[in-house]
């Protein structure tokens, strides 16, 4: 009987933990609305002389300050962009001066898009952009914060100021085909377990980019594939956006297909039909219950701690930071982590440290770098996680 009331007790304790992370709409069965939309479709970077006036379901536009009223009649926000270089290269005040004082017309309700944040998995640069969002939401309340999400999922430092102040929250996962689809659901992922997702929207890529190796949705087949497959693992999402400025270099009427799939976003089925099984196997992955600590581990999810004055100078002395995913119930005590150049670089650990992650969360490691690292992403991650289950992606060979 004691044990039966306990467990009922530590029940009821997980069940109101949980709405701690949950916007209030979800508790009362509310429906939120984004930037005062059901639906949010951004196109934000269009091919070299695209108009997006010719677009019918983008509601999320860049525009020249006076157009703000024109957008507006035609019920889509008008946003002004901003690059993250002179925000994250100056003090912090100047940069809130910056994000306050853009000319956004008279537009009561302005928006700016942010491009791009995310560049140490809460090092000393993301402390800065977080602290950046905070005082620019408290100077100017009316102004409404789009993020851009970059280099996988989002740290618990950005996470707690984009639940606080950020309007709209756009992860960049540009990717060419299903092998890369991880990155796509680790992204939903991380936003899902720090109750973020009612205000994310995945950034998917079209055509090929400007550097070596950015081949993104390339052919309408491929393009309807990842919006199907966000439907299945993201239904609660309220939209999507679009870096489509290669997209001429796709299939031709990739950026108008893009435009359709969005008209009927709401008929495309969020059960997975039209997937592949090893897409689907993939979301099993992330969706089944897992009462064990399982970790998603990635070589890629490791920055070296960034300077708070300039983003391009590492903190003295360095030191990586490890994003880490617990897919589990139960949390991962005692983690040892090593990273290594490989083998043909020397095969020596150059970064190493411990951590816990708890369940169902998002945390990050800090190793003390030891040696110089000889390759960029591509080096070797060894986790120790006793009567933990590990998932490595990109998926070993």
């Amino acid at each position: 009987m004691k044990t039966t009331l306990f467990n009922r007790y530590i029940l009821l304790a997980i069940f109101c933990f949980s709405l701690v992370f949950l916007p209030p709409s979800a508790i009362f069965g509310e429906k939120i609305k984004i930037l005062g939309k059901d639906r949010i479709f951004a196109f934000l970077y269009l091919p070299k002389g695209s108009d997006p006036k010719t677009l019918r379901s983008a509601n999320l536009v860049h525009s020249k300050p006076d157009e703000w009223k024109y957008w507006v009649n035609k019920c889509v926000i008008p946003s002004q962009g901003k690059t993250w270089f002179d925000l994250l290269r100056n003090p912090v005040d100047k940069a809130v001066e910056i994000l306050t004082t853009i000319d956004y017309g008279s537009n009561p309700k302005p928006v700016i898009c942010i491009d791009e944040f995310g560049f140490d998995f809460g090092g000393q640069t993301d402390q800065k952009t977080a602290e950046i969002l905070r005082k620019t939401k408290a100077k100017t309340p009316n102004l409404s914060l789009v993020v851009w999400q970059m280099r996988g999922p989002i740290a618990p430092v950005l996470a707690d100021a984009y639940r606080d102040v950020v309007d709209l929250i756009l992860p960049e996962a540009y990717v060419g085909g299903k092998k890369d689809y991880w990155h796509i659901i680790t992204q939903v992922r991380a936003a899902q377990l720090q109750g973020l997702m009612h205000k994310t929207i995945i950034g998917l890529g079209l055509g090929i980019g400007g550097n070596p190796g950015e081949n993104w949705a390339e052919t309408k087949e491929e393009l309807e594939l990842q919006i199907r497959f966000l439907r299945l693992i993201a239904p609660e999402s309220p939209g999507v956006a679009f870096f489509a400025a290669g997209a001429d270099s796709g299939e031709p009427g990739l950026l108008a297909y893009a435009d359709e799939l969005c008209g009927r976003f709401d008929q495309i089925p969020t059960d997975g039909s039209g997937l592949p099984n090893d897409v689907m196997a993939l979301y099993q992955t992330f969706s089944k219950p897992r009462i064990k600590p399982t970790l998603i581990v990635s070589g890629r999810w490791a920055e070296p701690d960034r300077s708070r004055k300039d983003p391009g100078k590492l903190v003295q002395p360095k030191t990586m930071r490890v994003l880490l995913m617990n897919l589990g119930d139960k949390s991962a005590e005692n983690i040892k982590i090593k990273l290594k150049n490989p083998e043909i670089k020397g095969g020596n650990v150059f970064a190493q440290g411990t951590t816990r992650v708890s369940g169902k969360s998002i945390a990050v490691a800090v190793l003390p770098v030891t040696s110089k690292w000889q390759v960029w992403k591509t080096w070797d991650v060894e986790v120790e996680a006793k009567g933990c289950g590990i998932i490595r992606f990109p998926p070993e060979k």
